[in-house]
């Protein structure tokens, strides 16, 4: 079933974070994976949540992304997006049964 990464990103150096782009794009796409969505000016309706930028990333599985997660060739990059931004990162599954 098609899960998404939903992230709550806040850059603190752009020429830095544009470094961890260009380098986790590719892991991304071989994941099977896309990018769904980047709004720097996304619109509460209800509540305190406030992400500076809204990133949405569509995978296969939840399984995919685990994979991907975990990944040696993405631990390095972790450390790179983590010198440069703050995230909080969240995964559902879209047709779980019962929902």
């Amino acid at each position: 079933m098609t899960a998404y990464v939903v992230i709550d990103l806040d850059v603190d150096d752009p020429a830095g974070f544009q470094q961890y782009v260009d380098a986790v794009t590719p892991l991304i796409e071989k994941a099977g994976a896309r990018n769904l969505l980047i709004d720097d000016d996304c619109l509460t309706l209800e509540g305190d949540w406030r992400p500076p930028t809204l990133v949405i990333h569509e995978f296969p599985s939840k399984e995919a992304v685990r994979a991907f997660w975990d990944a040696p060739e993405y631990q390095p990059l972790k450390a790179l997006r983590r010198r440069h931004s703050t995230v909080r990162v969240v995964v559902g599954e879209a047709g779980r049964p019962g929902h």
